[in-house]
């Protein structure tokens, strides 16, 4: 079992999905500097230097001193050496003190305080622990308000002033007692209330409990959310109304002191719920976004109105990672807790730690608040050099970053279309890209926000060996986030990569830039979890924009992997080979879209717009699914693409291809208020016209049928409406079909000779061929067919049962059938079919229909009948929309009449 299924299987599934369709699931067997080496996926080695990647993804922030620094390295190694104790809870840990020690002088040489330093393993911890600490100082410093009030109550009434109005002040004329009494109600108030947390747009500050409800999670599912503390998001960052910021939520309560002659006289202060305000001076995750310093200092004066704590979270960005210790050292902005953690390990050890000023620290905390990998000396060891290093890197940090920025943004000016900006200080640099906008829907559904960053660094992983991925909530944005040991050399490189993928995206060449999508996977295949999700809301007028006009939606899944350059011209240079290489790597990681909408006339001059949706799987792709039991993951697919097509306004689904197949015929789409087809009713009456035909001018003797795909939803009615015009009847199928296919001969013995096989050489002794699988490959091959006669052969499946080879054969007569032509010369595009311009498939002609005549009930929902076949035909010649005989999808149309329903069909089938 390759890596990438093991940690599919046992690890984390979603990432090993993502990673594989998107070509970026290597792994790393070594890592030096800024250097990562590839472990090949055949155990042998990398020629010289080809499997070297130079990584700017940096451990999230946490490889500022590089992958193994030596320094850091001879730290752990005296720690094994000397065989320091990892677990020594309850005991005094000298590396403990003397990283907390070392933390306190050098965040206090900014600020001038000094630090009770709380340690853990991760940011998360950290952030977890200043929710806590906070907490406990908020409660605390309301229990000892609430105390002093009580206090002063009970003086009131010792001293007979309990019914004193107080003579001045807010509550002037009031009694005294009354006041205090109604200052404890509100304290009690507020004490009982959860205490509130509040955090910047877009904030992330981890995704534990707490952390998570800090984080702005737009792009994490809702029930993935889970509740914690009280929140709020301050969206407006100018200065003013930071500073007023939940003013409504502060409490006031009154006071009363006695003057110097024993009168008491009324003060307010106002109590607040507010127990901490978190702030990252430099936003990482979302995309690199720096906060104004004069956005902090507004900060402070917040967290100074409502007595809380300021937190400067500096887990990604201080360390020096920007040039200076802390990142928000040039805002002059003093916080009263800080967070540290990525950096401070080294790129080896995990710890973390919380700062908070001396003279707010709560003692009973550290008693309380305890973990059991916190506080050992191998991890605090090893933070103490860290922090020793990043002052000691300070200048090459501001040297190296300023040089990267610069040739960053000398590439953002020769691109300034594709480039949006370039953003960060020192080694913490963003780089966004502007959504690129190519002509084909299926691009434009591949290049979103989401996947726009992972595709950019596939090419840069690839084409350049650079390691780069986006920021986690801002996609478009990649991360630059090397160490302090990056060389000019690597600068340099760093700028040509990013160069080429900026050029490739402003010419559109995506052929170019997504080639590596095209390489071929050993990993298995893991079907994406299916998320439920709100129903979207649903249009209040049908129709739409377009006047009223009825809107239809035709579902479509690609029949070949070689269709992909029709649906996507710009991957025109894509051979079938890299094609379906493409859409077995991405298998699973696209939802349906929009392709393309057209208004079409009827010979009535009826009109319908219809709406082609994509549904992301090839036929291929769905057999191999339903083989390893994954249907209900197709199913949900399509179900999704019914869900959109509804919100697009249709009135009619129409089910193309495997949609159909996947949905049990169309049960499995529960509408209300649309109607849903597979179109296969016209799909079989084509085939019936074509055949009735050719029987009637068969002489008796040649009028054997041979039907391959008899238990399938077209086969099985084929066979019913063939069977009265033919000698005899042969269903062919797969072995192991015989029983079900005697079933379907049973009910049709009346009316002709019918016998069954599994062998498809029972064709050899047919003049007419049917064939309606839903194979993926050609099934039907020359040798199948005879070769002393001619043969006609009606192939209604897509993809196609019959091989290309059998059009060579002069005897054989190849007609794709479920074909129609539409009137008036109309001719639109459908990106992904192929066929003769103004040529539809059956599936998709019925679904126009449907659109045509808003009262007519879907003749192709679940089993098809007879008298639906015959229906779908009435309303086709109604409207005009005849049979095509077309020999292949490329191949041009040679249009034939169809007469109307006549007496002798109405005889046999009415």
């Amino acid at each position: 079992m390759s890596d990438t299924s093991t940690f599919a299987r046992f690890v984390r599934p979603e990432f090993a999905r993502l990673f594989r369709a998107l070509n970026l699931d290597a792994t790393y067997r070594a890592g030096q500097g800024d250097h990562l080496a590839l472990q090949p996926p055949d155990g042998t080695d990398y020629p010289q230097g080809e499997g070297q990647v130079l990584d700017l993804v940096g451990g999230a922030g946490s490889s500022l001193f590089g992958h193994n620094h030596p320094e850091l390295l001879a730290v752990a190694r005296g720690c094994f050496e000397a065989q320091v104790p990892f677990n020594a809870q309850g005991s005094i840990r000298p590396g403990a003190a003397a990283l907390a020690e070392r933390l306190s002088e050098v965040v206090g040489a900014t600020t001038g305080a000094r630090y009770v330093v709380t340690l853990g393993s991760t940011g998360a911890d950290a952030v977890e622990g200043a929710v806590k600490h906070a907490t406990v100082e908020h409660r605390r410093r309301l229990g000892s308000l609430q105390e002093e009030y009580e206090v002063a109550l009970r003086r009131v009434h010792r001293d007979g002033l309990a019914d004193v109005p107080c003579a001045s002040g807010p509550a002037e004329g009031r009694p005294c007692a009354a006041v205090l009494s109604e200052g404890l109600d509100r304290i009690a108030a507020v004490r009982r209330s959860d205490p509130v947390f509040v955090s910047l747009r877009n904030a992330f500050h981890g995704k534990s409990a707490a952390a998570g409800r800090l984080t702005h999670s737009g792009n994490v599912p809702s029930d993935l959310r889970v509740p914690g503390p009280q929140h709020r998001r301050l969206d407006d960052w100018t200065p003013s109304a930071v500073v007023a910021a939940l003013d409504s939520e502060r409490v006031p309560v009154h006071s009363v002191r006695l003057d110097a002659a024993g009168v008491p006289h009324s003060g307010v202060r106002h109590l607040s719920p507010v127990a901490a305000v978190f702030a990252e001076p430099i936003q990482g995750e979302s995309g690199v976004h720096e906060v104004p310093a004069e956005t902090l200092a507004a900060l402070r004066e917040f967290a100074d109105r409502h007595e809380a704590a300021l937190v400067f979270d500096e887990i990604q960005s201080g360390m020096g990672r920007t040039g200076t210790f802390l990142a928000s050292e040039g805002s002059g902005v003093v916080a009263d807790y800080y967070l540290f953690s990525k950096s401070l390990g080294g790129g080896l050890a995990k710890v973390s730690a919380l700062l908070v000023v001396a003279d707010r620290y709560v003692a009973e905390f550290g008693r309380h608040h305890t973990s059991t990998f916190a506080d050992d000396d191998f991890s605090s060891l090893i933070a103490k050099a860290a922090v020793d290093l990043s002052l000691a890197y300070r200048a090459r940090i501001v040297k190296t970053g300023t040089m990267l920025r610069d040739r960053l943004a000398e590439v953002a000016a020769r691109w300034p279309d594709t480039v949006v900006e370039v953003r960060g200080r020192g080694l913490l640099l963003g780089v966004e890209f502007a959504l690129p906008q190519p002509r084909s829907g299926l691009l434009r559904e591949v290049f979103d926000s989401e996947s726009l960053g992972y595709l950019i660094a596939g090419r840069l992983f690839h084409e350049h060996r650079i390691r780069a991925i986006p920021t986690l909530s801002a996609p478009t944005t990649l991360r630059v986030e090397p160490s302090a040991l990056l060389e000019a050399a690597d600068v340099d490189r760093i700028a040509a990569a990013f160069d080429d993928v900026a050029r490739l995206l402003a010419r559109g060449e995506y052929a170019t830039l997504l080639a590596h999508l095209t390489e071929p996977t050993a990993s298995a295949w893991q079907p994406r979890q299916h998320v439920p999700l709100p129903r979207r809301d649903r249009p209040v007028l049908r129709g739409g924009s377009r006047g009223g006009v009825p809107r239809v939606a035709f579902l479509a899944n690609l029949d070949v992997p070689g269709k992909l350059t029709s649906m996507a011209p710009e991957l025109a240079a894509w051979s079938e080979e890299q094609c379906e290489a493409a859409l077995d790597r991405m298998w699973g990681e696209l939802d349906p879209f929009e392709v393309t909408r057209h208004r079409i006339r009827s010979g009535t001059q009826a009109e319908a717009e219809v709406i082609m949706v994509a549904v992301p799987f090839t036929a291929a792709q769905a057999n191999a699914a339903l083989r390893t039991g994954q249907g209900a993951w197709l199913r949900r697919t399509v179900l999704d693409a019914v869900e959109l097509s509804v919100s697009l306004g249709a009135e009619v689904i129409g089910l193309g291809g495997h949609t159909s197949i996947v949905t049990n015929a169309g049960r499995d789409v529960v509408e209300n208020d649309v109607r849903v087809t597979s179109g296969n009713s016209l799909t079989a009456a084509c085939a019936y016209d074509l055949l009735r035909l050719q029987l009637a001018r068969s002489a008796p003797g040649e009028r054997r049928v041979g039907i391959v795909g008899g238990i399938g939803n077209i086969g099985a009615v084929m066979a019913e409406l063939v069977a009265p015009h033919c000698d005899s009847l042969v269903l062919v199928g797969r072995p192991g079909s015989a029983r079900r296919l005697a079933a379907v001969a049973d009910r049709l013995s009346s009316l002709t000779d019918v016998s069954v096989a599994e062998d498809l050489a029972a064709l050899r002794d047919c003049p007419l061929v049917v064939s309606a699988t839903n194979a993926a490959d050609p099934v039907i091959l020359p040798h199948h067919l005879a070769g002393d006669r001619n043969v006609l052969v009606c192939d209604l499946a897509v993809p196609g049962d019959v091989h290309p080879a059998v059009r060579g054969l002069r005897n054989v007569d190849l007609v794709s059938g479920g074909r129609i032509q539409l009137s008036g010369g109309q001719t639109p595009h459908f990106p992904g079919i192929t066929l003769p311009p103004g040529v539809l498939y059956s599936c998709l002609a019925e679904t126009l229909l449907l659109g045509f005549e808003p009262d007519t009930p879907s003749p192709s929902y679940g089993g098809l009948s007879s008298a639906g076949v015959l229906a779908a035909r009435d309303l086709s010649v109604r409207h005009g929309l005849l049979p095509a005989r077309v020999v292949a999808d490329d191949v041009s149309v040679q249009p034939w009449t169809v007469e109307p329903l006549s007496s002798a069909l109405e005889e046999n089938f009415g």
